[in-house]
């Protein structure tokens, strides 16, 4: 691997523990009795981002252009993004709604599904959700302004 090419490994993943750790802090402004998940998902975020870190100052340094290409940073920041709106929109949407939009979203982003397949697999996910959580055990989920 160049220089070049770690030191863009090294900064990515530097942004990725900053920014998790903002997300994670983020997440403890939320109730305390609706935030476990949200500070839950942030924290191995920020775990993982941290392990990145430390792998990628690990790599040695090697002369020459090496093999690293822009390429494949794409499915760790479409992973980091569609993560960091999803925790975002929660406040605001509300778990229900912002996790449907995720679950939708996210499926279409990365896969090639038709929208039945999105559809009910979100729809079924969020029923299972709401009728373990909310109706069996009686957990409060984050509300927004649609749910």
């Amino acid at each position: 691997m160049a220089k070049i090419s770690r030191t863009k490994e090294c900064g990515f993943a530097a942004a990725m523990v900053l920014l998790s750790a903002a997300f994670l802090i983020r997440a403890f402004m939320y109730p305390a009795a609706s935030s476990q998940f949200p500070r839950f998902l942030m924290l191995l975020q920020l775990i993982f981002s941290m392990v990145l870190f430390v792998l990628s100052l690990r790599v040695p340094q090697a002369a020459g252009t090496g093999s690293f290409r822009l390429a494949t940073l794409y499915p760790p920041i479409k992973v980091f993004v569609a993560s960091a709106v999803y925790v975002l929109a929660i406040g605001y949407l509300g778990y229900f709604a912002s996790t449907a939009l995720f679950l939708c979203g996210s499926m279409y982003w990365f896969g090639k599904h038709g929208p039945v397949v999105l559809i009910s697999v979100s729809g079924g996910f969020i029923l299972t959700v709401y009728a373990l959580f909310v109706l069996f055990i009686g957990v409060r989920l984050p509300e927004g302004l649609l749910i």
